[in-house]
């Protein structure tokens, strides 16, 4: 699943467990529902995370590389 769709489901879940007509059984329902979607969503920008790294120490790299203009 998509970051964007687990979080448009949180979103979601967030609008019902915020309605006065919401079940306890259902409230639970829901909760465990956004455990889930929380874990997938904590892992995508933890691994998004690793790649900005990455990105950012090639980048680093590239730029404390003196420039040799002679060659």
């Amino acid at each position: 699943m998509k970051f964007e769709e687990a979080l448009d489901k949180l979103n979601s879940i967030k609008d019902k467990l915020d309605s006065p007509e919401i079940t306890l059984d259902e409230s639970i329902e829901l909760y465990g529902e956004s455990v889930k979607y929380t874990k997938e969503c904590l892992e995508t920008l933890k691994s998004t995370e690793g790649k900005i790294s990455v990105i950012k120490e090639e980048i680093d790299g590239l730029i404390e590389k003196p420039l040799d203009l002679e060659d």
